[in-house]
C-alpha cells in the first residue's frame, strides 16, 4: 500500500464528523497560505464540491419522490462506480426505508482500468478515483447502513458483470441504475448487464453525462445511444437532469403492446 492510500485509509477510518476537518488540516501541512494551489482548493472545497454534493442529493430525493407516487416500486439500488461511497450514502439516505431495497456496489475497488482512445481526457488516468473495498465498507457501515442490505461486486465489468452474476441477482429487478462509470469503455458491458433487471418505473442516472464537453460520440452518452439502438422495444422518457447528471424513467411495454398480450 503506497504512502497515499494509508492516507487515504486512516481518513477513511475516521468519524464522518472529522474527515472534513483532517482533509483541511492535511492542506494546510501540503500548500502554504497564499499560493495559488491553496485558493483552488479552498474554492473547490467552499463552493464546488458542496454544489455536485447538492446537485446529487436532489436527484435522489426526486427518484424517492416518484417511487413513493408510483409505488410500490421494489428490487435493487445498483451503483456502478463507487468512489468515497460518495454517492452510495446519499443514497442511502434517500432511499433505504423504501420498500426494503438493496444497495448494491459494482466498483473495481482499483481506481479506473487503462484508458483506451476513445477515452482520453485529462481528468482520467489508470487507478484514479481508487478507494478499497475495506475503506467503502468501512465509510458506508459508519454512515449507517446495514451490513445485511450492502453488497459489493468487486471487479472491472468486463471481468466481472458475467451471465452467472446475472443470475445471482435474478429474478429481483432494479429499482435504480445509478451509472457513474465516467468512461465509454466501462459503460457499455454496465448497459448491457441491467437490460433484464429493468421494470417499468426503472430510473437509470448517468452521473457523468457532459463529461467529453457532452460530445454525444463519447462517453456515457454514447454507450446510451448505442444501446438504444440496439434495443429499440425498450422504452424511456427523460426524468431530471442537472448540469452534469441525466437520468431517465424505463416505461414497460406500451398499452398497445399489452393489449396484443392479453
Amino acid at each position: 500500500m503506497t504512502i497515499r492510500d494509508s492516507a487515504k485509509a486512516f481518513l477513511h477510518s475516521l468519524p464522518p464528523s472529522l474527515q472534513g476537518p483532517a482533509r483541511w488540516a492535511g492542506d494546510w501541512l501540503r500548500y502554504p497560505p497564499g499560493s495559488s494551489e491553496r485558493r483552488k482548493i479552498d474554492w473547490v472545497r467552499r463552493v464546488y464540491t458542496p454544489y455536485g454534493r447538492q446537485q446529487r442529493v436532489s436527484i435522489m430525493l426526486d427518484i424517492a419522490r416518484f417511487a413513493t407516487i408510483n409505488r410500490p416500486i421494489e428490487g435493487y439500488y445498483f451503483e456502478f462506480g463507487s468512489h468515497e461511497a460518495n454517492t452510495m450514502r446519499m443514497a442511502w439516505d434517500a432511499f433505504h426505508h423504501l420498500y426494503g431495497w438493496h444497495f448494491v456496489a459494482f466498483d473495481s475497488f482499483e481506481g479506473l482500468p487503462d484508458i483506451s482512445a476513445i477515452d482520453r481526457q485529462a481528468i482520467w488516468g489508470k487507478g484514479r478515483l481508487k478507494t478499497a473495498e475495506e475503506s467503502f465498507l468501512t465509510i458506508c457501515h459508519r454512515h449507517g447502513i446495514a451490513r445485511d442490505r450492502l453488497t459489493t461486486v468487486k471487479g472491472f465489468y468486463d471481468d466481472t458483470l458475467t451471465p452467472e452474476l446475472k443470475r445471482s441477482f435474478q429474478p429481483k429487478k432494479a429499482a435504480v441504475v445509478y451509472v457513474d462509470c465516467d468512461l465509454y469503455k466501462s459503460t457499455v458491458p454496465v448497459l448491457d448487464f441491467i437490460k433484464d433487471f429493468l421494470q417499468p418505473g426503472t430510473i437509470i442516472v448517468f452521473d457523468d453525462w457532459n463529461c467529453f464537453y457532452g460530445d454525444p460520440e463519447r462517453g456515457e452518452r454514447r454507450a446510451w445511444a448505442e444501446f438504444l439502438s440496439a434495443n429499440p422495444e425498450l422504452r424511456f422518457e427523460p426524468f431530471v437532469s442537472t448540469g452534469m447528471q441525466m437520468s431517465f424513467i424505463h416505461l414497460g411495454p406500451s398499452i398497445e403492446e399489452e393489449g396484443a398480450g392479453a
